[in-house]
């Protein structure tokens, strides 16, 4: 196990970019888990097309929308902060969903909103994420450092994380957004 880790993220990238690429990987999949689940729990709360697709549209808008604006923000202030703030407004947001769930209170217009925060969050964790590496790896490794990251993203986020949604939807309707909060958590 050790020589894997080794293989994959060298001592030599240091311990806090060890953490950084842990929690981008958890965080990733917890967020391609939720790229499934969210259309489909809408699908689940109401019959309306446009709401639906409402749904799919408030998790692809927001990189549109704000990532300038993240990018602005993590050039003038702390990414450690704004990684773990947003990754904490993330896990209450996906806290206050899953408890609204299981108390069966959900309503199409609240859960838009929190696929919305939940987007636009991870827009600024993962922006912040992204610029964390040159400073946490030397120039030589910055090519290796950042491929694990794009890797994780599109191993994690884009491949493995929607058919797990869709799967543990099937489970039942909380437990993919259960499991991103549990992701999230681990990730901060």
């Amino acid at each position: 196990m050790v020589t894997v880790v080794e293989k994959v993220v060298p001592a030599r990238f240091g311990a806090g970019f060890r953490w950084l690429l842990a929690s981008s990987w958890l965080t990733n999949l917890g967020d391609g888990i939720a790229a499934a689940a969210g259309p489909l729990l809408i699908a689940t709360l109401t019959r309306d097309p446009l709401m639906i697709s409402l749904s799919a549209l408030v998790g692809w808008a927001p990189p549109l929308l704000f990532s300038l604006y993240a990018g602005v923000l993590s050039d003038r202030h702390d990414r450690r902060r704004i990684v773990l703030v947003a990754n904490a407004v993330r896990a209450l947001v996906l806290a206050a969903l899953v408890a609204l769930m299981l108390t069966g209170t959900l309503n199409v217009a609240i859960a838009l909103a929190a696929l919305t925060l939940r987007s636009v969050t991870e827009v600024f964790a993962d922006n912040a994420t992204s610029t964390m590496t040159p400073m946490m790896v030397g120039r030589d490794d910055l090519v290796i450092a950042n491929a694990r990251l794009g890797t994780g993203f599109i191993t994690l986020n884009q491949l493995a994380g929607p058919p797990i949604g869709a799967a543990l939807f099937g489970l039942g309707f909380t437990w993919p957004f259960a499991s991103q909060l549990l992701l999230v958590t681990a990730g901060i």
